[in-house]
């Protein structure tokens, strides 16, 4: 008997091709409307095999797409280092390979696109194509490669969405990354620039669910004359879950030995690991350090938007599931993975702090000049901070410390020595105060006031929404600290409800029972400052938090001013208002692309007896066009009322 599961790349084989019926049915209505899709998901999801399966014309019936489609598939690797013309040489080659498989006459203009390649022969290409009724979809694997290209700019990215605009014709893109991230390299800040990038439905391949993975299980075998025993099945699905090579793997080795349980996991685990190994090497410090510390994952991430977007992008990369406000592995082979001697000899080499509470290792009692550790905070995406204790003084303190993957390199060690220097020079009761700045051996750390009292983030995680009488004293203290701030040429960049503070005294056990209550702006971390910085690393990395981020600030703009932090402003006071986030999506791009594109909606939707006046307030502050929102944050408050 021939062993069916032999797949470890696509799968070219329609029989060996099972379930994904939601995503092709998905992906099927986006291209009746001649809609562009990306199809995001991590190695080895199956993305290039459902590619293959929507360009065969068997399927094309049960999925409601005619004849008159025309797939031609192109894999970018190929496209890496071609020059604009050479490229849409390659798409018109390709199509007129479609045209030949599909025993339709051969079209002359395709043939002159492909002898004289430019934008002008190929649309003349494309425009004869759909007058003989056909459309052509141009299926673009591995999209991170052409993304990447060098030799590539926005007039390229401008010329496909022209033609797309046009003529019917789509393009499905495949990647591991939503193409909006891809965005953020190279030339990004000029490609993203680019209509190109909006035209696209993003589509996330994920895991497998349980019916069709054991439908994989299951039906090959018994094609193959044989069936392996329920308990096998069980145990094959238990082992690895609904990832469809982990799938192909372990069903190989189950109908090998399918009554041997520990062989079938000894062999599977021993395939696995190196595409495990794979996976885990390519994760940042701050997914690997979530993945190995799941238990308490959850409650954290409650008060931690960092957090959250960490978790939230390993559920996309399939390596986390996730279950209403819990989270888990996806398979006990991952899990035994995350476990094994390869993990933990890579995330804590021998020379590591035995006991550290955070990502980098700074143990409680360690001592950074005169400052002792006392116990973690908070973390984010650049830093920790910690309760700490001048010896001397004997005066508690907060203790930022800049993670060690950030500190080795020196724009982020350059930025957080500018934090230390531009907020130590505000002197605002609305500001945190900074004490000291310094490093000890690597270790670059920024001392401030220690605030005792409610991080706002949390409080509305356990509210929802807040009452009107407790959001304009908050707005209040923001706006005259941003106002502040942006008169000293200072930019905030990240203002967002977990770095705002409201501060409690002893004579004040509540926040709302005093009319002194101050809240507190924290965490200058991406601020832009007048004299220096652009706010973009020189990778082009996008900074802030997206759920709050300006339009600008996403398409990295190299001029962000105060407005951005309105904006941001009046992001939080929607959600404070509300209880609810102004922009939201099922996934990063989605969200990204509603604060571009999506108009400000209404508070009043939400809340009906808003004030028209507090409702008009916030829909100005989220204005797509930094021109057009309040000028200064005390604005956007005076016009509250």
């Amino acid at each position: 008997m021939d062993n069916p599961y032999i797949f470890r790349g696509p799968v070219h084989d329609p029989a060996m091709f099972f379930g994904r019926r939601h995503e092709l049915n998905e992906i099927a209505a986006f291209l009746r409307g001649n809609q562009s899709i990306s199809i995001v998901g991590s190695r080895k999801i199956g993305k290039t095999s459902l590619m293959f399966h929507l360009m065969r014309p068997a399927v094309w019936p049960e999925l409601g797409l005619g004849e008159d489609l025309l797939f031609a598939y192109l894999d970018c690797e190929v496209l890496g280092d071609s020059n604009h013309e050479e490229i849409l040489g390659q798409f018109a080659g390709e199509i007129a390979v479609a045209l030949d498989e599909r025993d339709l006459p051969p079209e002359p203009t395709l043939e002159k696109a492909v002898d004289q390649p430019s934008r002008l022969s190929f649309e003349r290409a494309i425009r004869q194509i759909n007058q003989r009724g056909l459309r052509v979809i141009l299926l673009l694997d591995e999209f991170e490669r052409l993304s990447h290209n060098a030799n590539l700019d926005v007039n390229f990215f401008n010329a496909l969405r022209s033609a797309a605009g046009r003529y019917r014709l789509a393009f499905v893109t495949g990647s591991a990354r939503p193409l909006i991230q891809l965005t953020y390299s190279g030339k990004s800040q000029e490609i993203l620039s680019s209509p190109f990038f909006n035209i696209f439905a993003p589509h996330f391949l994920g895991l497998m669910p349980e019916e069709e993975a054991r439908q994989l299980i299951r039906e090959p075998a018994q094609a193959a004359g044989t069936s392996l025993p329920a308990e096998t099945e069980d145990f094959v699905y238990d082992l690895v879950g609904g990832h469809p090579l982990s799938l192909q793997v372990a069903c190989f080795h189950a109908l090998d030995t399918p009554d041997d349980i520990a062989e079938i996991e000894q062999r599977t685990m021993a395939e696995l690991t190196p595409h495990f190994q794979y996976y885990w090497q390519n994760l940042a410090p701050e997914e690997q350090s979530t993945l190995r510390q799941l238990s308490n994952v959850a409650d954290r991430a409650i008060s931690d938007t960092t957090l959250r977007g960490i978790l939230r992008d390993l559920v996309q990369k399939s390596l986390l599931v996730q279950q209403r406000d819990a989270y888990r592995y996806p398979s006990r082979a991952w899990e035994r993975f995350l476990s094994s001697a390869f993990v933990v000899n890579q995330a804590a080499p021998d020379n590591a702090r035995p006991t550290p509470p955070g990502v980098d290792g700074i143990s409680t009692g360690a001592h950074l000049g005169a400052y002792e550790v006392l116990d973690l905070l908070g973390r984010g995406g650049m830093a920790e901070v910690y309760r700490g204790r001048h010896t001397r003084l004997d005066r508690i303190v907060a203790i930022k410390v800049l993670s060690e993957r950030m500190a080795s390199q020196s724009d982020f060690r350059q930025r957080f020595e500018r934090e230390a220097q531009a907020v130590a020079a505000l002197r605002h009761p609305s500001i945190v105060q900074v004490f000291d700045f310094g490093d000890v051996e690597g270790v670059y750390y920024m001392v401030m006031e220690f605030i005792e009292g409610l991080d706002l983030g949390r409080y509305l995680q356990e509210t929802g929404r807040m009452p009107a009488e407790q959001v304009r004293p908050v707005l209040r203290d923001m706006a005259s600290a941003l106002d502040y701030a942006h008169a000293q040429g200072v930019v905030h960049r990240d203002v967002k409800p977990s770095n705002v503070m409201l501060r409690i005294t002893e004579n004040q056990p509540s926040f709302w029972e005093s009319d002194d209550c101050c809240a507190i702006l924290t965490d200058f971390g991406i601020a832009k400052i007048r004299a220096g910085g652009t706010g973009v690393t020189k990778t082009g990395m996008m900074m802030g938090t997206l759920d709050y981020m300006a339009p600008e600030q996403i398409r990295g703009a190299r001029r962000v001013d105060g407005r951005a932090d309105v904006y941001s402003l009046g992001v939080m006071a929607y959600r404070m208002l509300t209880g609810k986030l102004p922009f939201q999506g099922d996934n990063l791009s989605a969200v990204m692309m509603a604060h571009l594109h999506e108009p400000a909606p209404d508070p009043r939707s939400v809340v009906p007896d808003m004030p028209e006046k507090v409702a008009l307030a916030i829909v100005r502050a989220l204005e797509k066009d930094p021109d057009e929102r309040h000028l200064t944050a005390g604005a956007m408050v005076e016009a509250m009322g």
